[in-house]
C-alpha cells in the first residue's frame, strides 16, 4: 500500500513540475503577444486589394485627374479627348504600408459634398486640387466653373487668375450666391440633349446667415443637376442645423466626405456602395488623407496656358470605363469585408489573451495549494523528498508546445497527428543539461477559421452589371459559385469554405446560434455565438455595420477562445494542467494515503509511549525515596511533575530527527501519551490519601 502511494506521489510531482514549466513559459509568451498581429492572411489580402485598386484608379483617372500634382512634369500636356468623369480626392491607407488613390465620380455622374468648409486648410487644399485637375484635363470649352467663397473675400481661389471666361472671380456674399444659383437654374432650363459644356459650381464656404430658401435651391440644383450637365462641389454641407428652415438632408447624388482628424471618410458614390454586404449607406472602409494644396507655380502655369482664346467646340460625351469602375467598387467592397474580418479576428484574439491571462493567474494559485498538499502527503508517507521545481529542459519543452503552430488533423479520426519537431531552445542551457531528461505534453490544435466570402460588386448608375468582372492583379477569394447555391437579389449567396451544415451565414461572417443542432461542428464543444456591443475599430477608427449600427461585430467567446491562436493554446494547456493537478490530488487522497497516515500514527505513538514509560520508571525510585524526610524525598514530587514534559520533548525531537518533516509529527497524540508519565505520582498520591 505504501509503495503504491509513493508511486502516486511521484506522478503528482511530475504533474507539478509540468504545470510549473507551463507557467514559467506562458508568462513571457503572453506578455509579448500582440492580438493586432493575428490576422496575417487578412493583412496580405489588403495589400493585394490595394494593388488592384491602384491599377483601376490609373485607368479611371489618368494623367492630371489621378496623379500627385506636386510630382507632375512641367511639360505635361493639358486637355484630353473626352470630358473627365472620375477624379481623385485623396489617398486611402488601409495599412501603414498599403495605399491606393481614392477615385470618385463627378462630371456626368454626381456631386461631391464635404461636411467642413474652406476654413479648414485640408478642405481648401482639396478644393484647389480638384479645380486644377478638372481645368487641366478637360477639353477646351467643355467645363465652366462658378465659385462661391465667403472666406476672406474669395481667398480660396486667389491663385486662379486670368481665366475669367472659364472661371470668373468667386461670389463672396449673399447676392453673389443668388446670382450663381440663378445661372444654375437657367442652365438646367436650357439644357439640350446634344453635345454641350458642363457647369461646375464650387461652394468653398457659404455667406453668413444664408437663408433657408437659398439652401433649398442648392439642394434642388443637386437633385436635377446630373441630368442637365450641372454638378456641385459643396463644402460645408450639410450646413449647421441652426433652425428648422436651415436644416438640410445630405446632398442628393453626392459622394459625402466626412472630415476627421487627421484623416477623412469617403462615403458611397452615387448609385453604388462600398459596403461588404452590398447594402448601404456605408463608406470606404479605410482612412483617407485628402490631397494637399497643389504647387502655386503649377496653378499659375496652367492658368496662363488656359488664358488663350477658347474657340474649339466641346468634345462629344464619352462613355466612362465601366468595367474598371465596377472592379474598383468590388475591390472596395472586398476591402470592407476583409477589414471587418480583421476586427473580428483581433477581437477574438484579445478575448483569448484575456482568458489566458486569467487562467495563468488562477493556475498559479492552484499550483501553490498543490505544492503544500503534496508536501504534506510526502511528510505523512515518510521517505525521501521529491523534486518539484521544473528543469530547464521541461521549460523549453513547454515553450515549444505553447508556441508550435496547429498540427494537421488525422483524416480518419480527426485527432491531431504527431507534433512537429520542437524549435531550437531559447536561452543558454545550464551545465549538466542532458537530452531526453523530461518531456512536456504536445499542444492542442483546432481546425482553422473559415475565410470570409466576397460580396458582389454593384453596378454604376444606369449601367448593367458585368458578369465575370474581376479585379486586375488580384486573385479571386472564392471559386466560381455553382448554380445550386441559393440566389438573393440576383447575386449568389456564397457560404464560407468548409462551412458546417446548419451554420447561418450573415454578412459573410459565419454565425452559429448558441443552441445549434447536434450535427453542428463545435470547437471544444462550445459554439460560436454573436456578441453585440463590442466596438469595431481598426487603428482607432469605428466601423459601421451592415445595418448602420456602429460598433457591432461577431466574436467567438469559446472556452478557450480561438484554440488555434497562441493565447488559445496557452489557455488550453493551462486548463488541462489544472485538471491534472486536481486528478493528482484525488489520487493522493486514495486509501494508500490512509495506510501511510496509520503508519505515521503508530510510529509516533510508539516513540512517545517509550519516552513516557521511561519517565514513569525513573519516577518510581524517586517516589519511594520520598517516604523518608531527606533532600531526595523533597525533590521527588517536583521532578515527577516535569518528567512528562521532558518525555514529550524527547519524543518530538526524535520524530523530527527520523523523518525531517514537520508534518510527520502528531503533537496532540504525543501530549496525551506523555501524560501517562503521571501515573506513578497519581498512584502514590492515592495511597497517601487512603
Amino acid at each position: 500500500m505504501v509503495a503504491r502511494l509513493r508511486a502516486r506521489i511521484e506522478r503528482a510531482a511530475a504533474q507539478h513540475r509540468h504545470t510549473a514549466a507551463l507557467i514559467a513559459a506562458a508568462g513571457p509568451i503572453l506578455d509579448g503577444y500582440s492580438a493586432n498581429a493575428a490576422p496575417a492572411e487578412q493583412y496580405a489580402e489588403q495589400h493585394d486589394l490595394a494593388a488592384g485598386l491602384r491599377a483601376n484608379a490609373a485607368m479611371l483617372a489618368p494623367g492630371w485627374l489621378g496623379a500627385q500634382l506636386d510630382a507632375l512634369a512641367p511639360a505635361t500636356p493639358l486637355g484630353g479627348p473626352l470630358p473627365p468623369t472620375f477624379v481623385r480626392v485623396g489617398q486611402a491607407h488601409p495599412l501603414d504600408d498599403a495605399r491606393f488613390p481614392v477615385i470618385v465620380p463627378l462630371l456626368r455622374a454626381g456631386h461631391i459634398a464635404i461636411d467642413a468648409d474652406a476654413r479648414d486648410s485640408r478642405v481648401a487644399g482639396l478644393l484647389r486640387s480638384l479645380v486644377l485637375r478638372l481645368l487641366a484635363s478637360s477639353p477646351p470649352g467643355s467645363v465652366r466653373i462658378r465659385t462661391i467663397d465667403a472666406v476672406v473675400e474669395g481667398a480660396t481661389f486667389g491663385w486662379f487668375t486670368g481665366i475669367d471666361a472659364i472661371m470668373p472671380p468667386p461670389a463672396t456674399d449673399a447676392e453673389g450666391l443668388r446670382a450663381v444659383l440663378d445661372e444654375g437654374e437657367r442652365w438646367l432650363a436650357t439644357r439640350t440633349d446634344g453635345p454641350a459644356p458642363t457647369l461646375l459650381i464650387v461652394i468653398a464656404s457659404l455667406p453668413e446667415l444664408t437663408e433657408g430658401r437659398d439652401l433649398a435651391r442648392i439642394a434642388g440644383l443637386a437633385h436635377a443637376g446630373p441630368a442637365g450637365r450641372l454638378h456641385l462641389i459643396a463644402a460645408g454641407w450639410p450646413p449647421p442645423p441652426l433652425t428648422q428652415e436651415t436644416t438640410q438632408a445630405p446632398l442628393p447624388h453626392a459622394t459625402q466626405i466626412a472630415i476627421r482628424n487627421p484623416h477623412a471618410w469617403v462615403g458611397d458614390p452615387p448609385g453604388a456602395t462600398f459596403s461588404g454586404t452590398g447594402t448601404g449607406p456605408s463608406r470606404l472602409n479605410a482612412p483617407v488623407y485628402l490631397d494637399p494644396d497643389p504647387p502655386a507655380e503649377l496653378v499659375r502655369r496652367v492658368c496662363a496656358q488656359l488664358g488663350g482664346p477658347w474657340t474649339t467646340p466641346p468634345a462629344p460625351v464619352g462613355e466612362p470605363s465601366r468595367k474598371a469602375w465596377l472592379d474598383y467598387v468590388a475591390a472596395g467592397q472586398r476591402l470592407d469585408v476583409v477589414r471587418r474580418e480583421v476586427i473580428a479576428v483581433v477581437a477574438e484574439h484579445k478575448a483569448a489573451l484575456k482568458a489566458a491571462q486569467h487562467d495563468l493567474a488562477a493556475i498559479r494559485t492552484k499550483l501553490a495549494r498543490h505544492e503544500a498538499y503534496l508536501n504534506e502527503v510526502v511528510g505523512e508517507a515518510g521517505g525521501r523528498s521529491v523534486e518539484l521545481a521544473p528543469s530547464w529542459q521541461e521549460t523549453q519543452a513547454a515553450r515549444a508546445a505553447l508556441t508550435a503552430g496547429p498540427r494537421p488533423a488525422d483524416p480518419l479520426r480527426g485527432a491531431p497527428m504527431a507534433p512537429p519537431p520542437p524549435p531550437a531552445p531559447f536561452g543558454d542551457a545550464p551545465s549538466g543539461w542532458q537530452q531526453g531528461q523530461r518531456t512536456a505534453t504536445p499542444p492542442v490544435s483546432a481546425p482553422p477559421r473559415p475565410p470570409m466570402s466576397a460580396p458582389p460588386a454593384p453596378a454604376m448608375p444606369g449601367t448593367p452589371a458585368v458578369a465575370g468582372a474581376s479585379r486586375p492583379g488580384v486573385a479571386p477569394a472564392q471559386p466560381p459559385v455553382p448554380p445550386s447555391l441559393p440566389q438573393t437579389g440576383g447575386y449568389p449567396v456564397v457560404m464560407p469554405r468548409s462551412a458546417p451544415p446548419g451554420v447561418h451565414n450573415t454578412g459573410s461572417i459565419p454565425r452559429v446560434p448558441a443552441s445549434g443542432p447536434p450535427s453542428m461542428h463545435h470547437t471544444g464543444n462550445i459554439p460560436r455565438v454573436p456578441v453585440s456591443g463590442v466596438p469595431n475599430r481598426v487603428s482607432g477608427i469605428p466601423v459601421s455595420g451592415a445595418t448602420g449600427v456602429v460598433g457591432t461585430g461577431v466574436v467567438s467567446p469559446l472556452i478557450p477562445p480561438v484554440p488555434q491562436s497562441v493565447p488559445g493554446r496557452v489557455s488550453t494547456a493551462l486548463r488541462i494542467a489544472a485538471a491534472g493537478l486536481k486528478q493528482s490530488e484525488a489520487a493522493l487522497a486514495a486509501p494508500g494515503r490512509q495506510a501511510a497516515s496509520n503508519r505515521r500514527v503508530w510510529v509516533n505513538a510508539s516513540i512517545y509511549f517509550g519516552f513516557a514509560f521511561l519517565a514513569a520508571i525513573v519516577q518510581i525510585p524517586m517516589l519511594l525515596a520520598g517516604w523518608e524526610a531527606n533532600g531526595i524525598g523533597i525533590l521527588a514530587f517536583p521532578c515527577a511533575l516535569i518528567l512528562p514534559a521532558i518525555a514529550f520533548g524527547l519524543g518530538w525531537l526524535t520524530i523530527g530527527a527520523m523523518t525531517r518533516k514537520t508534518t510527520s509529527r502528531t503533537p496532540l497524540l504525543g501530549l496525551v501519551i506523555s501524560l501517562l508519565a503521571f501515573i506513578p505520582v497519581l498512584v502514590l498520591g492515592g495511597v497517601l490519601l487512603l
